[in-house]
C-alpha cells in the first residue's frame, strides 16, 4: 500500500499558503457567522409560519428530518477528519471525491425514502428538492474543511453568513410566491447553488493558490479514498445514530399525532440551536487546537481548554433553561405566532434538550481530536436505543411534550460515558509519553 509522502498534500498545515489566524481571531469570525446563521434559519421557519399553516411548516420540517440523517451519515464526518488532520495524510482531492460519491449514494436512498413514504406528492418532491441542496452543501462543507484546517475561519464566516442570508430570501421568496412547500424547497436549492459557485468555489481557489488548482480536482484513487472510507466509517455510523436519536421525536410525533403537531415541536424543537450558534463555533474553532494539544503531548493544556468549553456551556444551558419563565411566551408570540405561545411548557423541556446536547457537542469534538472514533458507535447506539423506547413511551401519553423530553433522555448517556473515555484516554496518552 502507497504511503501518505508519495501523495504531496495541498493541505497539509505544515505546507499552507495562507496565514492561519490566532483561535481568539477565529471565534471572533465564526461566532457573529453562526449567529447569522442560525437567525437565518430561524427566519426560515419564522416566514413558513407567518405566510403559511402549521401543514406548511410540518412538511418543510418532515423534508429535513426524512434527509439529515441520510447526509450526515454519507458526510463520514470528513471534515472534522480533515481539520484535524495534521500531518496531510489525505489529500483535498481525496475528502472531496469520496464526499462526491457518497453523495450520490445518500440521493439514491432519500429517493428511494421519499418514494416509500405514502404521503402525498408534495411531500416527496419537497424530500427530493431538499436532498438535492444538502448534496450541494456537501460541498460547500469539504471546502470548509479545507480552510478550517488551515485555521482561516474567517474565510469560513463569510461562506456560512452567504448561505444564511441566501437560503432566508430563497425558501421565504418561494413560500410567499406559490405558498406551498415544493417553492419552498426549491428556493432553498436554488440558493445553495448559487452560493456554491458565487463564493465557496472562489474561496477554495483562493486557499491553494494560483497556479495549484489542480490540487482542487477529486481523486478517485480506489486504494486512497478505501483508507479515508475506512477512517471515517466508524463515524457515519455514529453521525447517522446521532441524527436519528434527534429525528426520531419528530417520525413519532408525524405518524402519532399528524403534520400541524409537527409544525409546531419543529418550530420550537428549532430553538434549541440558539444557544447552538456559540457551541458550534467554539467546536469548529477548537477542534483544531484540541486536536494539536494532544498530539505535542501538552495534556494539560487540552485538560484546560476542553473544562473551559464544558464549563461555558453549562453556564450556557442554565441560562436558557431560567429564560423560559421570563421571556418564552413573548419569544414564542414573536416568532410564530399567538397560537404558538400556548406551548411554552415545551419551550421549556426543549432549553433542557439543549443543555444537555451543548455538553455532548464538545465531548464529540474531543474524541474525534483525539481520534478516539470506534467507542464512538456503542454509545450511539444506546442514545438512539434510549430517543426509541423514550419516544415509544412518552409521546402517546404526552404528545409534543414527550417528544422533547426524550431528546432529553436520550443524551445523558452518551455525555457521562464519554467523560469517562476522554478522561481515561488522556490518561494513558500521559502515561505512555511519560508526561507527568
Amino acid at each position: 500500500m502507497s504511503s501518505a509522502s508519495e501523495f504531496p498534500s495541498s493541505t497539509a498545515p505544515g505546507r499552507s499558503i495562507v496565514r492561519p489566524l490566532s483561535l481568539r481571531q477565529n471565534f471572533a469570525w465564526t461566532l457573529p457567522a453562526n449567529l447569522a446563521y442560525a437567525v437565518c434559519q430561524w427566519g426560515i421557519l419564522v416566514v413558513l409560519a407567518k405566510v403559511g399553516s402549521r401543514e406548511l411548516v410540518g412538511l418543510f420540517v418532515l423534508a429535513m428530518a426524512l434527509t439529515s440523517p441520510i447526509f450526515v451519515s454519507a458526510s463520514l464526518k470528513l471534515r472534522e477528519i480533515q481539520a484535524t488532520d495534521q500531518t496531510g495524510q489525505f489529500r483535498f482531492g481525496d475528502y472531496l471525491g469520496l464526499r462526491l460519491l457518497s453523495t450520490v449514494l445518500a440521493l439514491l436512498v432519500v429517493a428511494g425514502i421519499g418514494w416509500s413514504i405514502g404521503h402525498r406528492r408534495a411531500a416527496f418532491l419537497a424530500v427530493l428538492l431538499v436532498a438535492v441542496a444538502k448534496g450541494i452543501e456537501s460541498i460547500s462543507d469539504v471546502i470548509y474543511g479545507l480552510l478550517q484546517q488551515h485555521e482561516r475561519m474567517d474565510r469560513v464566516a463569510h461562506s456560512r453568513a452567504a448561505h444564511g442570508v441566501a437560503t432566508l430570501l430563497g425558501v421565504g421568496g418561494g413560500a410567499v410566491l406559490t405558498g406551498d412547500v415544493i417553492g419552498a424547497t426549491a428556493g432553498l436549492l436554488l440558493a445553495r447553488l448559487l452560493v456554491l459557485v458565487a463564493c465557496d468555489l472562489p474561496l477554495a481557489c483562493w486557499v491553494v493558490g494560483p497556479g495549484r488548482l489542480g490540487h482542487l480536482r477529486p481523486n478517485f484513487s480506489w486504494r486512497r479514498l478505501s483508507r479515508l472510507f475506512l477512517l471515517g466509517l466508524p463515524l457515519a455510523g455514529t453521525t447517522l445514530l446521532t441524527s436519528l436519536e434527534i429525528n426520531i421525536p419528530y417520525y413519532f410525533v408525524t405518524t402519532n399525532l399528524g403534520i400541524a403537531e409537527l409544525g409546531v415541536f419543529g418550530a420550537i424543537a428549532a430553538l434549541i440551536t440558539a444557544g447552538g450558534i456559540f457551541t458550534r463555533a467554539t467546536n469548529q474553532v477548537a477542534s483544531p487546537r484540541l486536536a494539536a494539544l494532544y498530539h505535542d503531548g501538552d495534556l494539560a493544556g487540552f485538560r484546560r481548554l476542553l473544562g473551559r468549553i464544558l464549563g461555558a456551556y453549562l453556564v450556557l444551558g442554565i441560562a436558557g433553561v431560567a429564560m423560559v419563565p421570563l421571556l418564552g411566551r413573548w419569544l414564542l408570540t414573536i416568532l410564530f405566532q399567538a397560537e404558538y405561545a400556548a406551548y411554552t411548557d415545551l419551550l421549556l423541556v426543549v432549553m433542557c434538550a439543549a443543555a444537555v446536547a451543548y455538553q455532548a457537542g464538545a465531548l464529540t469534538t474531543a474524541l474525534i481530536a483525539i481520534r478516539v472514533i470506534h467507542r464512538q458507535f456503542p454509545l450511539r447506539v444506546i442514545t438512539a436505543t434510549t430517543s426509541l423506547v423514550a419516544c415509544a413511551m412518552l409521546v402517546p401519553v404526552y404528545g409534543i411534550r414527550g417528544a422533547a423530553l426524550a431528546l432529553v433522555i436520550a443524551k445523558l448517556p452518551f455525555v457521562f460515558a464519554s467523560l469517562v473515555i476522554v478522561f481515561r484516554a488522556t490518561r494513558s496518552h500521559v502515561a505512555k509519553a511519560g508526561v507527568v
